[in-house]
């Protein structure tokens, strides 16, 4: 007997003891099955709807149901939660929105190339967190702006920004700054509208 005769007679051998072992766990498992299947028999079946108290077949119908929680406090809770989230919200948008404007935005950019204020707060004029508080109202439909704001320079000097602005005429787009300035922390005022 040769190499390969040898090799092919194994690998046959193999291949049906392996096909064999298949089919013998095959019929072990599926006799178990059918043997679980079998146990539950129509007495078995009886007995587990006799111990369920059923007086007849539509007794979920007739069974006492259990009163519903109250949830009053639950819903209270919610409702003052939503509350406050929503407002907090609404109040941080318009922030921003006023932090964001035009005549903010402009405002500190004239500000910061006033030279008095240049000498006094230093270069680097800005809000004093990267989420100012912006004073004052916004109404570019009315035609006014009333807004303060806490600012800094690199020097480390605080100070507030007041800017007061009305529109003169409701045809043209012009304005009239009526207050512009920095107030110090000692009650100093930096004119910045000249």
């Amino acid at each position: 007997m040769n190499f390969k005769s040898s090799t092919l007679l194994l690998s046959q051998l193999s291949l049906a003891l392996s096909r064999n072992r298949g089919i013998s766990l095959c019929r072990k498992y599926s006799s178990q099955i059918g043997a679980a299947a079998t146990a539950a028999s129509p007495s078995a079946l009886q007995q587990n709807w006799d111990s369920a108290h059923a007086k007849n077949p539509a007794f979920a119908v007739e069974r006492d149901l259990p009163t519903p929680k109250n949830r009053k406090r639950e819903i209270g809770l919610f409702m003052v939660f939503a509350t406050i989230t929503w407002g907090a919200g609404s109040i941080i948008a318009f922030n921003y929105q006023r932090m964001t404007s035009t005549p903010v935005t402009a405002a500190l950019f004239t500000a910061r190339h006033n030279d008095e204020v240049h000498e006094t707060l230093g270069s680097q004029l800005n809000f004093t967190s990267s989420f100012p508080w912006i004073s004052g109202d916004i109404s570019h439909l009315k035609g006014f702006v009333d807004v303060e704001f806490d600012v800094v320079g690199d020097k480390g000097l605080p100070g507030r920004l007041v800017l007061k602005s009305r529109r003169t005429g409701k045809q043209n787009g012009e304005w009239k700054t009526t207050e512009f300035y920095i107030l110090m922390a000692d009650g100093r005022k930096i004119d910045c509208g000249e």
